[in-house]
């Protein structure tokens, strides 16, 4: 982890924090635990394989932080009670869960099978919900607390080729605010960061080449988006600068949803849309 990027929020933002991060052995989940170390919070990293966690630890460990690793499944329940038992154990409790383990598969909907449908919908939905729960039922609903589910933008606009995993967003979106609206009496703050195309090694998992990803890519900043630009926001909303914020969906696309309806640019003369000098308003 580089200075500047352990900069990015004073070492001190999360100091006496426990917050457990699932699919933290790489990716987002990765970032978002390395940048939450930096911030002072003492880290639970979650996932089904150990080695990548170990990794994800040790550079924790190297920057001066502190990492526990628990191996487990969100689609198993007693996996994630063992976890959360370990976790009571270690540090006695758990101020922040980051449900950002998920997947899917890219296929056309008529050749998704409702076996894997199901599938990706326990991945995705009833894995955040499972996660949730345990964590409510053994440090929340007592001690407060704040949960961040990362989700994507699809679960607003649509994407073809992933009916599966975009309901299952949407149901995870649709989940938080009824919780949110429920538990805040207890004190636990609710949200969800969507990100929009997000340059991670996951991408490579799709049979797309990556000169089509930057095609695919229609952020507004003509860039495609960091691991650390959705850590930051996820950061932002579990800890105490976003302590009056529950409830909420932010979108981290680099303006990508800007593009939901038509684009001129498509439609009429592309020309009018290049770089020039300002002119008098008028239609050329």
């Amino acid at each position: 982890m580089s200075e500047a990027k352990s900069r990015r929020y004073a070492s001190d933002l999360m100091a006496g924090q426990v917050a457990l991060v699932t699919g933290s052995g790489s990716g987002m989940g990765r970032a978002t635990a390395i940048e939450m170390a930096a911030c002072g919070a003492r880290l639970a990293l979650f996932a089904r394989r150990e080695e990548p966690l170990e990794e994800t630890a040790e550079m924790i460990r190297a920057a001066g932080g502190e990492a526990f690793v628990v191996p487990g499944d969100t689609r198993d329940e007693d996996s994630i009670e063992t976890a959360m038992g370990r976790i009571k154990d270690h540090y006695g409790q758990l101020d922040v869960l980051v449900n950002n383990a998920g997947g899917q598969y890219i296929a056309a909907a008529r050749d998704i099978t409702n076996k894997g449908f199901e599938a990706v919908i326990r991945n995705n939905l009833i894995g955040s919900w499972q996660m949730t729960r345990a964590a409510a039922d053994h440090f929340m609903y007592e001690n407060g607390g704040s949960v961040v589910f990362v989700t994507a933008i699809s679960a607003r606009t649509a994407l073809t080729g992933f009916t599966h995993t975009v309901a299952a967003r949407a149901g995870v979106t649709g989940m938080m605010k009824t919780l949110a609206a429920e538990w805040g009496e207890y004190g636990i703050r609710l949200n969800c960061v969507a990100p929009g195309t997000i340059k991670t090694d996951a991408l490579g998992r799709y049979p797309i080449p990556p000169e089509q990803w930057k095609k695919l890519n229609r952020s507004v900043l003509n860039r495609m988006g960091a691991a650390e630009d959705i850590a930051g926001t996820i950061i932002f909303l579990a800890s105490k600068l976003g302590g009056f914020i529950t409830g909420e969906d932010i979108y981290v696309d680099g303006g990508e949803t800007l593009h939901m309806g038509h684009d001129a640019r498509d439609m009429i003369n592309p020309a009018m849309f290049e770089k020039r000098e300002r002119g008098d308003g008028k239609n050329e």
